[in-house]
């Protein structure tokens, strides 16, 4: 369930904006190249990746270094964005966590060269990593968009835009019970199809 907790985790605390909002903003750097929109974007996201990254271990100036840069590709990339396979909040933090990967392998490889012996164990290890890492993250996605709409659309609210329960209550119009549930069930789905047993 690391998989998820840590998927999940990553936009819990993400103020609550419409998603429209980020959308907009991204639609138009992408055909605009509207400055305007993209403080906003850098506004709203740049602290939260920071905190993200530092949750991951760097140190304050490379948690700096990475939000920054992670907005400069989105500011280079904007057109790339596909409302279709993700939500904004998503895709920005998949372009973190691609830079942060990018960076700790250019770091792995400086070092590891003072040791020609472990270079070729760290990079295997590496490799296995990724590979596992890269094989839950598809999984997981394609076991998300396998859960029934009214489970996907709470998990979407909740997760992904960080609502609160009582916040995606108001906007679907349902109880706050009923949101509950659904999340449960759809945890329990997603548990069991990571392979792990409740």
């Amino acid at each position: 369930m690391l998989a998820v907790t840590k998927l999940f985790n990553e936009s819990e605390n993400m103020t609550a904006i419409p998603v429209s909002d980020t959308r907009t903003w991204l639609r138009s750097v992408a055909e605009r190249r509207d400055r305007h929109a993209f403080e906003q974007l850098y506004g709203y996201f740049a602290p939260k990746i920071k905190g993200y990254m530092l949750r991951q271990g760097a140190d304050d100036a490379s948690a700096d270094d990475l939000a920054q840069e992670t907005m400069v590709q989105i500011w280079r990339k904007a057109n790339h964005y596909d409302p279709q396979k993700a939500a904004v909040s998503t895709w920005v933090f998949r372009v973190a966590r691609n830079l942060q990967i990018d960076r700790m392998r250019k770091l792995k490889f400086y070092e590891v060269a003072l040791n020609t012996e472990a270079s070729s164990t760290l990079e295997n290890l590496q490799h296995n990593e990724q590979l596992e890492h890269r094989t839950d993250t598809d999984k997981l996605r394609k076991l998300i968009g396998e859960l029934p709409e009214e489970q996907m659309e709470v998990v979407q609210l909740a997760f992904f835009e960080g609502l609160s329960h009582s916040e995606v209550s108001c906007r679907l119009s349902i109880p706050v019970g009923t949101v509950k549930s659904r999340l449960r069930l759809a945890f329990g789905k997603l548990k069991i199809g990571m392979g792990e047993k409740i």
